[in-house]
């Protein structure tokens, strides 16, 4: 966990890269969802020996742009079905590299998408890493919240 947001930026730069064609560089600049209208965020929720979520806030033209590439289609043609197909999809694939770095048994959930201008809340959790990114000159963030057990101490 040591190496956590330089992994982030690893899986993040290598799915963008591969599954859409397009490199997301890592930004020193902080992204705050809270400052765009039609944000989206997509995440997923790691449960087993280690609990937390893994998120993903863009734009939505960012998210309209992946959706074309992903389903090959003019990005004025994605419907709001293949957006949100397709920012799942990127939120399930990080989820699962990462998910790799926690202490086994971890299970993924399926992916969660909504419309939000404002930053995503998980009660009962804790941000331990938020790594911003800009892609198409277009912001987004990869965030790690870990579980706080009820008892008082966390999970691993």
């Amino acid at each position: 966990m040591d190496h956590l947001e330089s992994d982030i930026t690893e899986y993040t730069e290598t799915i963008w890269k591969n599954v859409l064609g397009l490199d997301a560089i890592k930004s020193e600049t902080i992204f705050q969802p809270n400052q765009l209208e039609n944000a989206l965020a997509s995440f997923v929720h790691i449960t087993g020996k280690w609990s937390g979520t893994i998120t993903l806030h863009c734009p939505a033209t960012l998210a309209r742009k992946a959706a074309a590439i992903m389903f090959s289609v003019p990005e004025d043609e994605a419907e709001i079905q293949d957006i949100q197909d397709a920012l799942g999809e990127l939120a399930n694939m990080t989820g699962g590299n990462l998910k790799s770095m926690f202490p086994e048994p971890c299970f993924l959930s399926l992916p969660t998408v909504t419309t939000t201008n404002v930053d995503l809340r998980v009660p009962g959790s804790e941000l331990i890493c938020l790594t911003s990114f800009r892609c198409d000159n277009k912001p987004f963030s990869i965030s790690v919240l870990k579980k706080i057990e009820t008892n008082g101490s966390e999970t691993e």
